[in-house]
């Protein structure tokens, strides 16, 4: 007698489906009616969703759908829709990876989903060396990661200004870290689930901490925090260094070193759990924390019965773990000359989006004094969540800080971050609604999108360009800086302006401008225009290559070729042509004369010249900022911050 599936009770059916794949389960659905109700099981379909995906949108509510009954919530149909997204995704990378044109909705379809498509991008982040395009298909999958991360963190911020509802203190000082991929925060739940660890190690410390009066509550966290160094910076360590400044880093690094901004917020988010109602208090040049007393109460726990409020504590978290007598503060304010009526604005609590716009404002300081060696961190993201926190935290009487700083957001966002072109015409569009900048920027967003929808073409190296020595994808070392890059680019000569070329020296090389001249993209994530005659190349394997150069890499290259040692171009241009193309419209964003004006920046039409870079443009920009090239004889870093309407359009293979 030979035994069969029919013949298996219900429960091992269970057992086996649920180490089964979900299509498996489907096809095992389709044998018969037999097999209908175990294959449709909540159960089953529950443990699918929850092994299968651990990113969920906040609109399924995920948590409260497990604390449900199984029989009350569809799951076989969630399953179904998050397959969907999945499917959806894939292609729309694909797409991206195929085809240049029309990246900037494609990947907008994608990122509409939600936090729903974070686990298949992640996925497609890890891709094995095994694919054809695994070099693009990891860099394109990070970058709409991180652009998936600021579409949660920029409507908070864009909220804090109108009315700040539903947002907290951990959740604003947060979102700097999900501009940072080196943070190591995917999402706010990280942050929270940190803190409520160390609310739960001091509640096993100190179990009678509830029953306490609030002050001596107030003091015992404070003791925790300090001894268990989770407040302050450990001694050796430089003050602005540029990790202090970000909450999630800071709970999730073992050293936990952060500037006073972060130590204070550690502390107020800790106290808040104990029942405390602690908030930041924006002293002068420092950050302490007000404890306020509940209604009817002293912080001693005692009644009130005259009806006046209570006598507010503050702390200082970040130096010691003692309460701060108001007497010694407002001895600190006579002496910076404080009138009594601000007096009382600097002993009060801060407002939420007072503390984002100081910690952005903390960043960019930290990044002006950032050593020559790598940092920790991505310096462009950081610098990226700075001015966006600036740009919607900055309170209205402070708008020219935020036209001044204008220009920079704007090169950032063209030359590193072209995904969050809705977020810039959703936010910083309305940021700018009364101002004058408001009409050329939106010209210049609407110019980004044509020139993303614009066809491309191929145009072949042909016999009269033999004196071209170096292929695109080739990888050399400068000989004089000794910087590693990738040639994506070439001139038969040098094609840049006349201004740039005396600039430059160029006509003081041996080979002079008649030589070729290379784009070429840095392991900085710069890019170059270099002379033949400073390129060395060299033939590196795989292992050789600087890990910073192959991260940056698939922006413009599908993969690495072992055997020719050297990186393969895509089919067409990348998404960063498109920013290329649109640096026209970044950095010197402001004429003679201080008028704030895109028109000088793109022509009224697109010459057509050939670029012989393997992929070009039927249509180029005139000009081309060259905010984005170093000379050719300078060292990595010193970048020219004035266009040249000769300087050649940036075309990469």
């Amino acid at each position: 007698m030979h035994a069969s599936l029919d013949d298996l009770p219900d429960e091992i059916l269970h057992l086996i489906l649920h180490h089964s794949e979900p299509a498996q389960c489907l096809a095992l659905e389709r044998t018969c009616r037999r097999f209908r109700g175990i294959t449709n099981e909540p159960l089953l379909w529950r443990h699918y969703c929850q092994s299968r995906f651990q990113y969920w949108d906040e609109k399924h509510n995920i948590e409260e759908k497990l604390r449900a009954p199984p029989s009350t919530v569809g799951w076989k149909e969630l399953y179904a829709e998050r397959y969907f997204t999945d499917w959806i995704t894939t292609k729309g990378l694909d797409d991206i990876l195929s085809s240049q044109s029309g990246r900037i909705n494609k990947a907008q379809i994608i990122i509409d989903h939600g936090y729903d498509v974070k686990d298949t991008l992640l996925r497609h982040a890890r891709a094995s060396t095994d694919l054809d395009d695994y070099l693009a298909r990891r860099y394109y999958s990070k970058a709409m990661l991180g652009c998936l991360q600021r579409n949660i963190a920029i409507p908070l911020w864009a909220n804090l200004r109108e009315n700040g509802k539903n947002a907290t203190l951990e959740r604003a000082l947060g979102s700097f870290d999900l501009f940072v991929p080196q943070c190591g925060i995917a999402s706010f739940e990280d942050i929270r689930d940190m803190l409520d660890t160390i609310a739960e190690n001091i509640s096993q410390q100190v179990p009678d901490i509830r029953s306490l009066t609030p002050r001596q509550r107030t003091v015992s966290i404070a003791s925790y925090l300090l001894t268990h160094n989770y407040t302050g910076i450990r001694a050796g360590r430089e003050y602005h260094n540029l990790e202090h400044n970000f909450l999630g880093l800071a709970l999730r690094d073992q050293g936990h070193n952060s500037l006073p901004l972060i130590s204070a917020t550690i502390y107020c988010a800790i106290a808040q759990r104990f029942g405390l109602n602690a908030q930041p208090c924006g002293f002068p040049f420092h950050v302490l924390v007000i404890i306020l007393p509940a209604v009817g109460f002293d912080l001693d726990g005692r009644e009130i019965l005259d009806g006046n409020p209570g006598s507010p504590m503050y702390m200082d978290p970040w130096r010691s773990d003692i309460e701060v007598p108001v007497a010694d503060l407002q001895r600190q304010l006579n002496m910076y000359g404080a009138q009594m009526v601000s007096q009382s604005q600097f002993l009060g609590k801060t407002s939420m989006s007072d503390i984002v716009w100081r910690c952005g404002k903390n960043i960019l300081n930290s990044l002006q004094d950032i050593p020559e060696e790598p940092n920790v961190l991505d310096s462009e993201s950081a610098r990226y969540a700075g001015l966006w926190s600036l740009m919607l935290t900055t309170p209205d009487s402070r708008f020219n800080e935020v036209r001044r700083r204008l220009p920079w957001f704007m090169e950032l966002f063209f030359k590193e971050f072209p995904w969050d072109i809705s977020l810039v015409e959703q936010y910083v569009i309305s940021r700018l609604r009364d101002s004058t900048e408001v009409d050329h920027v939106s010209e210049g967003l609407r110019v980004m999108r044509t020139v993303d929808e614009m066809a491309k073409t191929v145009h072949p190296r042909g016999p009269e360009h033999q004196n071209v020595k170096y292929r695109v994808g080739q990888v050399f070392i400068h000989r004089r800086y000794d910087y590693q890059a990738i040639i994506t680019g070439w001139d038969a000569e040098c094609d840049a302006g006349e201004e740039w070329v005396r600039r430059m020296g160029i006509d003081q090389l041996q080979a002079g401008r008649k030589q070729s001249f290379y784009h070429a993209l840095v392991e900085d994530r710069s890019i170059r225009y270099v002379a033949e005659e400073n390129l060395q190349i060299i033939t590196p394997t795989m292992s050789d290559l600087s890990s910073r150069l192959l991260a940056i890499a698939g922006k413009h290259f599908k993969r690495w070729d072992e055997d020719e040692r050297k990186f393969l171009m895509t089919v067409l241009l990348s998404m960063s042509a498109v920013a290329g193309r649109s640096q026209t419209m970044s950095y010197d964003l402001y004429a003679p004369g201080g008028r704030f004006e895109f028109a000088k920046c793109i022509p009224p039409c697109f010459l057509r010249r050939r670029r012989r870079t393997g992929a070009t443009l039927r249509r180029s920009p005139s000009t081309m900022s060259t905010s984005m090239f170093s000379r050719d004889c300078g060292k990595p870093g010193m970048h020219l911050c004035r266009m040249m309407s000769s300087q050649p359009a940036l075309c990469l293979s």
